[in-house]
């Protein structure tokens, strides 16, 4: 029997993954069935299941799969000089999030289900330390470049991120449950924010 490569197992999880995100965009998470998954396919039930236990399994890998991908396009966007405006950064990452879900609605869907299903949460939480830890990465080192002192940067690279990661998740559930949401103009108006405002706060002191 042949072996089946990596690359060829890579490219079926993709196949599956697809075929799922149009069922979920079509009929929700809750209306879709993995029958209704095996249609969208084109594969034997067999296939499927090698692959991804049940369907639960399957969104947590597909949607950690499109974090983890945003985690590249960060640390890409990091290593440029000069780097990037903060506002290039969060609209990078947001539009690059929705288009691999094929909308907003399928990572709201999920958060609503991980708030139940702890296991879901537990893979989405994994991916989203690595993410708050990557864009405290950019931050500070996009802080240094404005000519604040390492330590100081790196204070302010990290009070920012919980704003700039509400601001990504405002965008996602707005443009998913808003009708009248400009996400042209909401993006637009992340550059009108003064990022360099935030203060330097400084470590707690010590016991006297």
């Amino acid at each position: 029997m042949p072996k089946v490569t990596e690359d060829h197992k890579a490219e079926r999880r993709r196949q599956i993954a697809n075929a799922a995100l149009r069922c979920f965009a079509r009929k929700g998470f809750e209306g879709t069935s993995m029958a209704d998954i095996i249609a969208e396919s084109g594969l034997s039930a067999g296939a499927i299941y090698l692959h991804y236990k049940n369907k639960q399994d399957l969104v947590g890998h597909v949607v950690t799969d499109v974090l983890r991908g945003r985690s590249r396009d960060l640390i890409g966007l990091s290593a440029l000089d000069p780097l990037p405006r903060p506002a290039e950064v969060v609209q990078s990452f947001v539009l690059g999030m929705t288009r691999e879900l094929g909308g907003a609605g399928i990572l709201v869907q999920v958060w609503s289900i991980a708030a139940r299903e702890p296991q879901l949460a537990h893979l989405i939480t994994e991916v989203i330390v690595e993410l708050r830890s990557l864009f405290s990465a950019y931050f500070s080192a996009w802080f240094r470049q404005a000519g604040l002192p390492d330590a100081a940067a790196e204070r302010r690279g990290e009070a920012i991120v919980p704003v700039v990661l509400g601001i990504c998740q405002g965008y996602v559930l707005q443009s998913a449950i808003v009708p009248a949401f400009d996400a042209e103009q909401y993006l637009a108006s992340v550059a009108l924010l003064d990022f360099a405002a935030v203060p330097a706060f400084a470590p707690p002191a010590g016991p006297a």
